[in-house]
């Protein structure tokens, strides 16, 4: 056995078919930059006493669970496994040919479906984690880099793996790809000009919850608690309509479409839109350089809106046929 590098780890995903039942093999293999998922423990001291003045003899493990992080570059067709877990519903159809759209809405359920997360350590160590749960997920855009993504997960155990890592056509996005507009209606969406934003970051929280009961090291299951959205963005400062929404109750339609260039058949492309019915802004601020340009600092939550009976929805636009099944052995 010899040392390895951060390059030789792998990671790659599938749908489980019975949760917590880990599959054999990975759906999709997913490029990334840096990725963890390891085994955690909780330890407590035992503090009972023989006689002596040493403060504790023993700790002993009270719970194990599993936890780490994927960081990557957003992909058009691998980023739907992320989704369809932290969503827990989508629905799926053919825009043309060999290219599908999928919308992903929100399960009103503690418990959305669960993933296998594959880790192979290089030639050191290869497992797949069971009960995989997206505990958050961030996109982030700026104006010169790749859009990436970052997600965290949990899971319940971890079991020896021998699937051999393959690794599709993904693509990828970069900023100009990236049409960020607001409205006072949803149907406003539609004809609004396009925002000019410099940068981007919106985070995804499930607010998971590791269940243990009496009996066992591990989990029971994973939950998910409650589902928030949040972000930011920086553009110039041309106006005071973003001050006055944070100083006011008003609220805003946002839709972020991105876009890739690429053709995956019949003129269609690689596609991610996110539309939040209800967003709202929850911090302002300005710069005030003197010799460069004034730019303002938006923060921002969506919240659900009792009109429309959602807080968001996502799309995306793809290769892949469908997300809401286990691969078949």
């Amino acid at each position: 056995m010899s040392e390895i590098i951060g390059r030789d780890l792998e990671v790659g995903f599938a749908v489980e078919e019975t949760r917590g039942t880990a599959q054999v093999s990975a759906e999709k293999w997913a490029k990334r930059s840096s990725a963890s998922v390891i085994v955690k423990a909780e330890h407590t001291t035992d503090d009972n006493t023989t006689g002596v003045i040493e403060d504790s003899e023993s700790r002993i493990v009270t719970k194990k669970w599993c936890e780490g992080t994927l960081e990557t570059t957003a992909q058009a067709d691998m980023i739907g496994y992320i989704l369809y877990n932290l969503y827990g519903s989508v629905t799926s159809s053919i825009v043309s040919g060999s290219v599908y759209q999928h919308i992903f809405a929100m399960q009103q359920s503690i418990q959305h479906p669960s993933l296998s997360i594959f880790i192979k350590d290089g030639s050191v160590a290869q497992k797949v984690f069971d009960t995989g749960m997206v505990k958050t997920f961030e996109l982030n855009a700026t104006t010169d880099d790749l859009v990436r993504m970052k997600t965290e997960f949990q899971a319940r155990n971890e079991t020896a793996n021998s699937d051999t890592p393959s690794y599709d056509t993904e693509y990828d996005f970069i900023g100009k790809d990236i049409t960020v507009k607001f409205a006072d209606t949803l149907v406003g969406l539609n004809t609004a000009d396009a925002t000019e934003v410099k940068d981007l970051t919106i985070t995804f929280d499930a607010g998971t919850i590791l269940d243990y009961v009496l009996g066992d090291y591990k989990p029971q299951d994973i939950f998910n608690s409650r589902f928030s959205i949040e972000g930011s963005f920086t553009k110039n400062f041309i106006d005071t309509t973003w001050k006055d929404l944070f100083r006011n109750d008003s609220a805003k339609y946002v839709s972020i479409t991105i876009e890739g260039s690429a053709d995956i058949g019949g003129a269609n492309h690689p596609k991610i839109e996110l539309i939040l019915y209800k967003l709202m802004v929850t911090d302002w601020s300005r710069s005030s350089e003197n010799d460069d340009i004034v730019t303002e600092d938006v923060s921002f939550k969506a919240f659900y809106n009792t009109s429309d009976s959602k807080q968001s929805q996502l799309t995306i636009q793809n290769l892949t046929v469908e997300y809401d099944s286990a691969p078949t052995s």
